[in-house]
């Protein structure tokens, strides 16, 4: 499965559901993607979770885990996962120019129907579609993940936070 093909089962599981609701609903969205990865071979579900894990490792990233923490008003290192996992499901555009300018958020986070920025399930889809389909566990995943954050450390209490996104700070923050 090639990357382009992911996108593609991402925003194919946002829109399946409804084709004119952009914004999904987690539980809604979770189920069309495990019904579109039922429909694959099992090789290209490992090749879809691959994919994933790949992109939660780009988005582990300083400047992304700042910018949900201004606008969740915290945010752990577990909430920062399902965050990245919300981030990948909202599909490529939104992922990708998070990625590049975090304050890209501010068009996204105040969408109608976004309600909450954490989705701890979306990451748990492909297991359960190959599981399903194959009656084993997926494999381990082989490739490499980050032991910490990419970039530079931020510092709640040096308040370069409101610095580094001024504009998320101006519209989030609760302080």
């Amino acid at each position: 499965m090639s990357i382009e093909q992911f996108w593609k089962l991402i925003e194919s599981s946002r829109r399946g559901f409804n084709p004119h609701r952009i914004d999904g609903n987690m539980e809604q969205q979770s189920e069309e993607l495990r019904r579109l990865l039922l429909k694959l071979p099992p090789e290209e579900i490992i090749d879809f979770r691959n994919h994933l894990l790949e992109r939660m490792a780009t988005a582990f990233h300083w400047d992304l885990w700042g910018a949900a923490y201004i606008i969740a008003g915290g945010c752990s290192d577990d909430g920062f996962a399902d965050f990245r996992s919300w981030l990948i499901s909202m599909g490529r555009r939104v992922f990708e120019s998070a990625v590049s300018n975090p304050e890209s958020l501010l068009d996204v986070v105040d969408t109608p129907g976004v309600e909450d920025f954490f989705f701890e399930e979306f990451p748990d889809v492909p297991a359960q579609a190959y599981a399903e389909l194959t009656g084993r566990e997926l494999p381990s995943y082989a490739g490499h993940s980050p032991v910490g954050p990419a970039g530079q450390a931020w510092s709640e209490d040096e308040g370069n936070l409101a610095r580094r996104f001024p504009k998320l700070w101006a519209r989030y923050h609760r302080g």
